[in-house]
Formats: structure tokens, sequence, C-alpha cells
């Protein structure tokens, strides 16, 4: 799931990054080459969070944000 985490961390931090993979998750999937399950895990949670997040989310409370993701990525690839 690595390549999930970093993909949100580069759209909390970045709001054009976010726009794409909010509107577009299936074509960052495939240029990232994710399998299966992290596309799974990026168009479900991952994509529903990055919704909820502020625009733009402040620079003191991304690496925040990026944490919150990252464990709800870590949580949803659990069995």
């Amino acid at each position: 799931m690595d390549k999930v985490i970093e993909i949100a961390n580069r759209a909390v931090a970045d709001y054009g990054f976010r726009q794409a993979v909010l509107y577009g998750a299936d074509e960052i999937a495939r240029r990232w080459e994710l399998t299966q399950d992290e596309r799974s895990v990026l168009e479900g949670p991952v994509v529903e969070r990055l919704g909820a997040l502020p625009i733009p989310v402040q620079p003191e409370h991304i690496p925040g944000e990026q944490a919150q993701i990252a464990d709800l990525i870590r949580s949803a690839a659990r069995p």
C-alpha cells in the first residue's frame, strides 16, 4: 500500500493533484500500476477522505492529514 500512501500524501499537499485523484482515480491507478487491492482502497476510502478535506489544506495541517490518511489506508489493507 506504499504507492497508495504516496498518492494520498501528494493529494493532501497538492490541490491540483487531489482533483486528479478525485475525478480520475481509475486513471491514477492505471498510471501508478496499482494492484486490484490497492485500486479498491484508492477508489474507496481514500477518495472519500480526500473529498472531505478543506480547500486548501493549510500547510501546518498537511502532516497531520497525511498521517490520518496513511492510518486509514493501512487499516483498509488489513484482512
